[in-house]
């Protein structure tokens, strides 16, 4: 395949065009396991006639955290959220700091503590680590590192690595911007008292001006670090994600700018701020980022017309980016860690104008999604995201929390008029096949297995399949209400799904 026909392919998926042909081999055969797979890409999908894929916006729900104390103030983010199920616990790590903004004076920057029992009611613990004024009744996690210089941002993690000793069952990175600047990496046996892991930066390479990330890569067998650089060297240029890898946490190779396809990723114009990358723990082979998008079209006649605009104009007294720049944010996709795709929509918009959004630092979204119980009735859990309100506006700043159904990041879609898809050829290990799938009530969908020749396997057809309507997390597909498929297990085999005012978010052999 030459490059124009790949680029055509890409550009088809993602601009929405309804039928398409496959860029992939066809005769490569992917081995899906017992893994679950999302429609996030068009990794498993070889042709889609009238269907599209298409991304899903989460729901404004209540404000999670307001950062009203006097440590904090308006400039609080870089949220890091974790849900400890070993502990039963969720917990949020963020930089407390009062950004000087030519009305209020800029105040200390350091690390404080959030903790909820189910990710919705938050509390803020007296940690009575560190002082303030005088006392230490604050959730102040952090205020200093080893070398006394101050820690710009603070991103923990539970280290999945199975080799991972108690005392360091928690691990997190920092950057240093005083005295020893670059990565200092700790260790925590509970998530809220930690030790340097090292006397001082263990890294680098990088501006690192920004959230900078890491975890354990259970696909890679690797700690993965995503941090921040410019192109130009130092701080100049275009703001860009860089990654780096270590078997150890404490040894880091540096491996480069990750990559977009043309047309997509950071450019001048809308820069890529945090980077959030991480693996959905359902799908851990996919790594799922939600970048804010740092724009900053100077000063317009649109510029007057956004919220506050006399106290931007104060603003701009320190820097005019901080009354012009505005942030929303995308969503990125990789199988690789290396090689990512951007969302063909804006994941989060800043919405209809408020006093509190359309600001320099509005809707930077907390590292990562997790598990919730819903609010709503008995619907079942879902996912939790949480982004940032009220940042630059006066002296406090908060945290909403945002639904999204589980696996709802993006989905094949049919509208009224019938579609279908049909996926490459693979082989697979569960003994039952289980959609994430919502339908209208006059929607359906149907699955057919066929061998990879397009020949309909006996007993599998269209016209044996169950129809299936609904809402469902977990539906599992039957024909003639058998649902067992593991007479086919480790055959090479497509699936032909049909469709209507539908949509399947993702698949599983289980």
């Amino acid at each position: 395949m030459n490059r124009l026909t790949h680029f055509l392919a890409m550009l088809s998926l993602f601009c929405g065009i309804e039928s398409r042909a496959t860029f992939a081999q066809p005769n490569q055969v992917i081995e899906l396991g017992n893994r679950r797979e999302l429609f996030v890409d068009d990794h498993l999908v070889a042709e889609m006639k009238n269907v599209q894929l298409t991304v899903h916006r989460p729901t404004r729900e209540e404000i999670a955290v307001n950062c009203d104390e006097p440590w904090e103030g308006n400039g609080c983010g870089y949220f890091t959220v974790l849900q400890d199920r070993q502990e039963g616990v969720y917990r949020m790590y963020y930089h407390a700091w009062q950004i000087p903004t030519g009305i209020e004076p800029g105040g200390p920057l350091t690390i404080a503590y959030f903790e909820s029992k189910d990710g919705i009611k938050w509390n803020r613990p007296s940690l009575g680590l560190c002082e303030f004024n005088g006392s230490k009744d604050n959730n102040i996690m952090l205020d200093r590192l080893g070398d006394g210089g101050r820690c710009h941002d603070f991103s923990p993690f539970i280290d999945a690595n199975p080799a991972a000793k108690p005392e360091a069952r928690y691990k997190a990175v920092g950057a240093g911007f005083e005295n020893h600047k670059g990565i200092w990496v700790y260790q925590s046996a509970d998530g809220v008292h930690w030790t340097p892991m090292a006397p001082g930066p263990v890294f680098d390479k990088g501006a690192f001006d920004t959230q900078n990330i890491s975890f354990w890569s259970v696909t890679e067998q690797k700690y993965v670090l995503y941090y921040r650089v410019f192109s130009g060297g130092g701080f100049e240029g275009t703001r860009l994600i860089n990654r780096a890898v270590s078997d150890d946490f404490l040894h880091w190779t540096d491996e480069g700018t990750i990559a977009f396809p043309e047309g997509e990723g950071p450019h001048p114009l809308a820069q890529f701020y945090v980077n959030q990358i991480k693996p959905y723990e359902r799908a851990p082979h996919l790594y799922l980022g939600f970048p804010a998008r740092y724009v900053d079209h100077g000063l317009t006649a649109s510029t007057a017309l956004l919220p506050e605009w006399e106290l931007r104009e104060k603003r701009m007294t320190v820097a005019p980016r901080y009354g012009t720049a505005v942030t929303d944010s995308v969503y990125i996709t990789s199988r690789d860690g290396r090689n990512f795709r951007q969302s063909n929509d804006v994941f989060l918009r800043p919405g209809l104008r408020t006093k509190d959004n359309w600001s320099y630092g509005d809707n930077y979204i907390a590292w990562h999604v997790v598990e919730t119980e819903s609010t709503k009735d008995d619907a079942p859990r879902e996912l939790s995201l949480y982004a940032t309100e009220s940042y630059f506006t006066g002296r406090q700043s908060r945290l909403r929390r945002y639904s999204l159904r589980i696996d709802g990041f993006a989905s094949i879609h049919a509208k009224l008029q019938e579609g279908e898809f049909t996926t490459r050829p693979f082989t697979f290990s569960g003994k039952e096949l289980s959609l994430n799938v919502a339908t209208s009530a006059a929607g359906s969908v149907q699955v057919e297995i066929r061998s990879p020749d397009g020949t309909p396997i006996p007993g599998f057809t269209l016209a044996d399949c169950d129809i299936i309507y609904g809402d469902s997390l977990d539906r599992r597909v039957g024909w003639k209400e058998n649902t067992s498929v593991a007479a086919l297990i480790g055959r090479p085999v497509v699936l032909r799904v049909v469709m209507r005012e539908a949509d399947v978010y993702s698949l599983v052999f289980e």
